[in-house]
């Protein structure tokens, strides 16, 4: 009877321990300026418009570095003088203090492009903003893109090296002349239209396509899962090689084998071999297209 007694009073206590350490729990979280939105509360979406522009010029400037979480990014070309940054959209919660900040900070040759969010739970379906970045075309030199759960939209550019490193997020790239393209995606298709480079690409789960306009480029391209696609221009030359763990290569050049392993390894050459293509696939069938 008393170790009953003993175990209910037990119980009793633990209730009220966690009762008290969760209050404690929210006043701290509220205090704070934490919010978690109230999704039955209509009023919760009157909320606050985004509207925000800077500009920069691009005199001694090296490399632009954009970062960006949740929120999509879209890069083009103007014929403006100067950098165009534009943050914009509208937040569902209504305290000035919950809404996104540009922050935008040029140390020596780099210009530093990034959103500041709140410390707000569920934020991300509490918000629809983006950000669009117009880059003058006298702009050559570096572009660095780093961006988490938001799709990122290039077109239209010529520059030396552009850098994209992406998770959970489609990538489009459409009118781009770069001197070398580095890709890291994570969940995440890429589509590359209309470009000329080398192209280097690392991806875990997504598809990758790639139409070059002209072709006198090395290509290395890593896959985990998703297909690989490269249409080429039909008189591309290049020396390839393939390997798909799970999968099939397709080719509509005519290749000299070197080597031939089944329907999952090749490797091979179409005319010279100045140029090099290399295709690595764990997962994915490879399609090389004229």
């Amino acid at each position: 009877m008393r170790n009953n007694i003993n175990i209910q009073k037990m119980v009793i206590w633990l209730v009220v321990i966690t009762v008290v350490s969760l209050t404690i729990a929210a006043i701290a979280f509220f205090s704070t300026e934490n919010y978690m939105v109230n999704f039955r509360d209509r009023n919760n979406f009157e909320g606050n418009s985004i509207d925000e522009v800077k500009t920069f010029g691009i005199d001694r400037l090296q490399e632009i570095y954009i970062h960006s979480v949740s929120s999509d990014v879209s890069v083009f070309s103007t014929d403006e003088e100067d950098i165009k940054i534009h943050f914009y959209g509208r937040s569902a919660l209504k305290s000035e203090k919950s809404l996104p900040k540009l922050i935008t900070n040029l140390e020596g040759s780099k210009l530093k492009i990034e959103i500041e969010y709140p410390k707000v739970l569920f934020y991300w379906a509490a918000a629809d903003v983006l950000l669009d970045i117009y880059i003058p075309q006298d702009y050559r030199e570096d572009i660095n893109i780093d961006t988490v759960s938001a799709g990122v939209d290039l077109s239209n550019l010529s520059i030396n090296n552009l850098q994209c490193k992406t998770v959970s997020g489609d990538l489009r790239i459409e009118s781009l002349g770069s001197d070398n393209l580095t890709l890291n995606t994570t969940s995440g298709d890429v589509d590359i239209v209309d470009f000329s480079g080398n192209l280097k690409a690392d991806s875990v789960s997504g598809d990758i396509d790639v139409e070059y306009r002209v072709f006198d480029n090395n290509v290395d391209i890593k896959t985990i899962s998703g297909k690989v696609k490269i249409d080429l221009p039909q008189n591309a030359e290049f020396y390839l090689k393939t390997n798909t763990v799970s999968g099939e290569v397709d080719t509509k050049f005519p290749i000299t084998i070197i080597s031939f392993n089944k329907m999952n390894q090749l490797e091979g050459t179409v005319g010279t071999e100045d140029n090099r293509i290399i295709v690595d696939t764990v997962s994915g069938n490879i399609y090389l297209n004229k």
